[in-house]
């Protein structure tokens, strides 16, 4: 199950007033793993959360290059 993308909204927007980075870029791959094999979710997720990617200035694991690793 993939949790909503307000529930996500919530999670980013603690882990911005801990200032922890690194569980942003966790919780952003937690969503497409669990996504799956379902290859419209994620981008459906990512597309909710842009406003708020955008105002809390972090970028998906996709921006960072690091879904090639």
């Amino acid at each position: 199950m993939v949790p909503e993308p307000k529930i996500v909204d919530a999670a980013l927007r603690a882990c911005r007033r801990l200032n922890d980075f690194a569980t942003t870029i966790r919780i952003l791959e937690m969503v497409k793993y669990k996504a799956g094999r379902y290859k419209e979710i994620y981008p459906y997720v990512i597309q909710e959360l842009r406003p708020t990617l955008n105002e809390l200035g972090i970028s998906t694991p996709e921006e960072l290059d690091m879904d090639k690793l």
